[in-house]
């Protein structure tokens, strides 16, 4: 037995010899191993002994070092630059636009610190690039626990802006993709897990209300939504759909409303903020003032060039230093016309269109719910981001990622890329069960969905 076992061993190390992508290692071998087995059971039952149908087994499976090349060739990182690429396009247009604005409104020692976080973002992104985001499946309890406690570190040492922990926020983007890892941790373990779930969710609800950010509370929220959606229609909790939905989403949803009208009720500037979008005539020189000058922006913006708009014979606008943060589409509109928002907008588009893609040619259900944590997260901030620009600020706007004037936000957007980066690159290895086949095959390779397939046991 020992010597079997030496020989299907020496074999296997021939083969990972051959391939450079050490993460394939393990997975490779188990497979082959596996086959090799099978295959030794299969010659034992038609009479052959153990040593002869070990032999007969590692000898169907050909020449090590050509099965190993072969699988070097399949089993590498798939870096996907179309994402990279676009990553770096939106990243240049967003420092070439605060560039501008910084030095249309006097303050150029602005971009130095704008410049910074850009280059601490890429040095984020290539790191979370390289490390395995498997490691958010294996431990997300205690990744969780780790980012309430940074958050709550930051809520202590960092002072209130306007009534807000305003640093803390940010923090909260992280949260979707610890969902991901701990939905991910829940499964099979039917109805418990769906509430298991919920109730990490409802720690970081009362985060957000602490802190307090509606904006941030509303994208984690849809973001845990959609992905236990995503897990319970897709079987992973083994649980009647319908049943497992509504257990989902009426709790959350009713603890949602309550605590958003908490939220508001506690904040009277929420609750004029609200009424206001809804009719900025309420106070149109106050609080609703912003709301009547972007809409009248809008209005009156042309395609190309500077917008039209005059109160009492001058051109009323955003200031500069406010178009860096909340009103930057806006302020872009007013000086260079709807080809701005246009641009941006399409860029913005590709790049969330082509990670869609991407995302759904995941078959790794961790893998496929990180890349899908990112992208809800990407998403909803432009969304909020947009519709604040346009005039309908029902909630404040976190920020226009990697464009809009935010360095720590900045920094965690790219971070979050490079995580669902990583995914793209090895999220497929973690499925490769099937890329040996017990049955005998004619020929090596087979073209299947678009993709080769090796059959190692060809005659």
């Amino acid at each position: 037995m020992l010597q079997q076992s030496t020989k299907i061993n020496e074999y296997l190390k021939t083969v990972c010899e051959q391939i450079r992508w050490k993460k394939a290692h393990d997975i490779i071998s188990k497979e082959i191993e596996d086959h090799i087995i099978d295959q030794k059971s299969a010659f034992m039952s038609n009479g052959l002994d153990e040593e002869m149908a070990t032999d007969r087994a590692i000898a169907e499976m050909g020449d090590p070092i050509f099965v190993g090349m072969e699988l070097d060739r399949t089993h590498r990182p798939k870096t996907e630059w179309s994402i990279i690429i676009l990553t770096g396009i939106i990243l240049l247009i967003g420092l070439i636009i605060r560039a501008f604005v910084m030095y249309d409104s006097n303050r150029p020692e602005m971009l130095t610190k704008s410049i910074i976080s850009t280059i601490l973002g890429i040095g984020g992104m290539v790191g979370a690039y390289f490390i395995d985001f498997t490691i958010i499946g294996r431990y997300p309890k205690t990744i969780f626990f780790g980012l309430i406690s940074a958050t709550i570190g930051i809520m202590m040492i960092t002072p209130l802006v306007n009534g807000q922990y305003f640093y803390a926020q940010f923090m909260l983007l992280f949260f979707p993709t610890t969902f991901a890892g701990i939905i991910y941790s829940m499964r099979s373990k039917g109805y418990l897990g769906i509430i298991v779930s919920g109730l990490f969710w409802g720690i970081t609800l009362f985060i957000g209300m602490a802190i307090p950010s509606l904006s941030s509370v509303i994208l984690y929220s849809l973001s845990y939504l959609i992905l236990l959606t995503f897990s319970i229609c897709k079987g992973n909790f083994n649980v009647k759909k319908l049943n497992g939905l509504l257990l989902a989403y009426i709790p959350t949803i009713m603890t949602a409303v309550m605590s958003a009208f908490i939220m508001i009720s506690n904040s009277p500037y929420r609750l004029n903020r609200l009424l206001i979008t809804i009719n900025p005539s309420l106070d149109p020189m106050g609080a609703g003032y912003m709301v009547n000058i972007t809409r009248k922006i809008i209005a009156n913006a042309k395609l190309f060039g500077a917008g039209t708009l005059e109160v009492n014979g001058s051109i009323m606008l955003p200031t500069a230093y406010i178009g860096i943060d909340d009103y930057l589409l806006t302020y872009l509109i007013h000086r260079f016309g709807w080809i701005s928002f246009i641009i941006i907008m399409i860029v913005i588009s590709l790049f969330i269109t082509r990670a869609i893609m991407l995302f759904l040619r995941q078959k790794n259900v961790l893998g496929r719910l990180i890349a899908a944590s990112v992208l809800i997260a990407f998403t909803v901030q432009v969304i909020l981001y947009v519709a604040n620009n346009l005039g309908f600020p029902l909630f404040s706007p976190l920020t226009l990622p990697l464009i809009s004037y935010g360095r720590t936000a900045t920094i965690i957007n790219m971070i979050l890329i490079g995580i669902m980066l990583s995914v793209f690159k090895s999220g497929d290895l973690a499925r490769e069960q099937t890329i040996i086949s017990t049955g005998a095959r004619n020929t090596l390779f087979e073209i299947m969905d678009g993709k080769i397939i090796i059959h190692l046991n060809t005659k």
